[in-house]
């Protein structure tokens, strides 16, 4: 009599547990109505003289038109960019994974003809110091 008691309890207390999980799992933002700078659409590859500092991933990036973009050393899986007021640039990076979740990133522009700069804070972007920058130079546009 026993035996048949803890069976629906072992698979009430699993189907407890499968719920918990999948109410963990992160989804990725809605961006669809998000603002896109359309002057970031296009490749862009690496400027500078010292390219050892920037990580594999950062010497060509590219911007697409469906809110995509490819490039940039950050860990995880797909890329979804959108921007805020021509300057401040969000990037969504979907987790790869179990250990590795989604994680937006932020970064402030310039865009000088065919030159991105990249900041890391407003602050410097604003200082205009461009050797404090990620240069970048445009070599494919939409």
């Amino acid at each position: 009599m026993k035996r048949h008691f803890f069976t629906p309890v072992l698979l009430l207390l699993g189907l407890f547990f499968s719920i918990g999980l999948v109410s963990c799992d992160e989804k990725a933002p809605d961006l669809s109505k998000k603002e896109r700078d359309p002057r970031l659409i296009g490749a862009w590859t690496y400027i500078g003289n010292r390219p050892e500092q920037i990580l594999e991933g950062d010497k060509a990036i590219e911007f697409k038109a469906d809110g995509s973009c490819v490039g940039f050393g950050y860990p995880g899986g797909k890329r979804l960019y959108y921007t805020e007021g021509n300057n401040h640039l969000y990037i969504f990076v979907y987790g790869s994974g179990i250990k590795l979740s989604n994680w937006t990133y932020e970064e402030y522009y310039t865009i000088e003809g065919d030159k991105l700069y990249l900041w890391s804070s407003k602050e410097k972007m604003l200082a205009g110091k461009h050797d404090q920058a990620i240069a970048y130079e445009r070599i494919t546009t939409p």
